[in-house]
């Protein structure tokens, strides 16, 4: 089977570190389309210079980003690859969680600002499925309105809507950016302060249904509205979490 071989790498001296080998096969993946043959294990090791424990070291980490695919026998070797949104969000999430520093006015503040944009474009969506899938949601959130979920399973389902809008959006920058601010991660670190909370699980349920309802209308002007509704809720966080803490602690 004939195969389109990416361009040789350039000879540089050679270096024991897997990071830098893995930087080196990095561009040179980014800079092919996907699928493009890099060569076998033995022949990359060669025009590197470098041996093959410490290709396979590199090879582990491209493989982990989804930058790398390895066939092995015969007609296979390393293949690039292009990752998927889903391992930007998670990676970008990981980083987010690690930081304690970001405070629910500095979330809510870049929410709102993505929101207004996100939402303005998902009204005027036009894909079918994904407007049926909004419609399933709607269906399924009034089906269930009368059970009240714990609080992380709640916010869940937010998380799980704003992905939709972002995808409604048709717009990758917008979809990405929504997947990272609304990841499961970021949803159970906020969810857990509340839990006990009938009225802030009511709450959620109540604003997060208005602003679905609002898309599914293709009302940009009700849309915004409900958002700002929402947003004012999700802002009183902390605050509301801390004051019913309290409380169950005086009882």
């Amino acid at each position: 089977m004939n195969q389109t071989k990416a361009h040789p790498i350039p000879q540089l001296r050679p270096s024991s570190t897997a990071d830098w080998v893995a930087n080196i096969l990095r561009e040179r993946i980014l800079s092919a389309e996907e699928g493009v043959y890099l060569g076998s294990e033995g022949e990359l090791a060669e025009e590197i210079g470098i041996s093959l424990p410490t290709l396979r070291q590199a090879a582990r980490m491209l493989e982990y980003e989804e930058l790398l695919k390895i066939k092995p026998g015969k007609g296979g070797g390393y293949f690039t690859r292009r990752p998927s949104i889903e391992t930007a969000i998670r990676s970008a999430s990981q980083y987010l969680s690690s930081k304690d520093l970001i405070s629910n006015s500095m979330f809510m503040d870049a929410t709102d600002t993505l929101m207004a944009k996100i939402l303005g474009q998902a009204v005027k969506c036009s894909n079918k499925e994904l407007r049926v899938e909004l419609r399933q949601f709607i269906e399924n959130q009034h089906k269930n309105s009368e059970q009240l979920l714990p609080p992380e399973e709640s916010f869940k389902y937010s998380a799980i809507l704003m992905k939709l809008f972002g995808r409604m959006s048709e717009n990758i920058l917008l979809e990405l950016f929504s997947g990272i601010l609304w990841n499961e991660v970021s949803v159970s670190r906020t969810s857990s302060t509340f839990q006990g909370s009938e009225e802030i699980v009511k709450t959620n349920y109540r604003t997060r249904l208005e602003v679905a309802e609002a898309v599914f209308e293709q009302d940009e002007e009700k849309a915004l509205k409900a958002w700002q509704k929402r947003s004012k809720f999700l802002r009183s966080w902390p605050q509301r979490g801390l004051r019913i803490n309290s409380q169950r602690l005086i009882a």
